[in-house]
């Protein structure tokens, strides 16, 4: 197997989940589109390239159990929670509940968030060893207040690797009212997932780590009800463009 990538021969690779090495097919597909690209730049990104990435939506709504006008490409997902959570209107004394099993870079966004807003993160300890889905499930809700708006959620943990029950905890929030930003960084290519089965209102996911394609593809998925709130990070010439839709998502 070691021989379908292309990694150095002294290197013994497990780190997948910061980046995960590509392999020989998959790279060269990857370079065919860089010099598809080259052959024609202007007619490729002006014109082409749309219905390429239409084809790839298409292709990954089936993978990850969605609707592909649900979804968008993003290069990492750091990038898609913070076009995400740009977009929540948070108050003063709002809570966004989360756990200490979270990714660092994302409590950080999440401390800057609080900063802006005024909203307080609660990071709910967690204990290991975790016993059952039922007792965390049962743990983590009791950290659900009237002041909680967002629940923040690995589906993988990073570090621990732990597999939280994200069907419960979304459909509980639901039952609340309280908006559901799950972290699946970790889970496509490593375990099954069906977005629509769960049903959150965001799920940010990761291609380039255990599924294994190039570095940079990565997607944010945001409940259709939520589109019309979401703005995106950079606002260019698609922005007031009526494909797939009207909305800026």
């Amino acid at each position: 197997v070691k021989d379908t990538f292309l990694l150095s021969p002294d290197v013994t690779f497990l780190n997948h989940g910061s980046f995960g090495a590509c392999p020989k097919p998959v790279f060269e597909k990857y370079q065919f589109w860089q010099k598809e690209l080259e052959r024609q730049p202007v007619q490729f990104m002006v014109e082409e390239v749309y219905k390429h990435l239409e084809t790839a939506r298409k292709r990954l709504g089936e993978f990850v159990g969605c609707n592909s006008d649900d979804l968008i490409f993003i290069p990492n997902p750091t990038t898609g929670f913070t076009t995400m959570t740009n977009c929540l209107s948070l108050k003063p004394r709002d809570e966004i509940l989360s756990t200490d099993h979270e990714y660092g870079a994302l409590i950080r966004g999440w401390n800057a968030i609080s900063k802006k807003t005024g909203a307080r993160f609660v990071q709910r300890e967690i204990p290991l060893p975790c016993t059952t889905h039922e007792d965390f499930t049962e743990y983590f809700c009791e950290g659900i207040t009237k002041k909680t708006k967002v629940i923040f959620i690995s589906h993988i943990t990073s570090f621990t690797a732990m597999i939280f029950p994200i069907h419960e905890i979304c459909r509980r929030a639901r039952e609340r009212g309280i908006f559901t930003i799950i972290d699946g960084a970790h889970v496509p290519g490593h375990i099954p997932v069906n977005i629509l089965d769960m049903d959150p209102d965001v799920y940010i996911g990761a291609c380039h780590k255990w599924l294994c394609a190039p570095k940079g593809s990565s997607f944010l998925y945001v409940r259709k009800t939520f589109h019309d709130k979401m703005a995106p990070l950079i606002t260019s010439w698609g922005d007031e463009g009526n494909d797939p839709s009207d909305s800026s998502f």
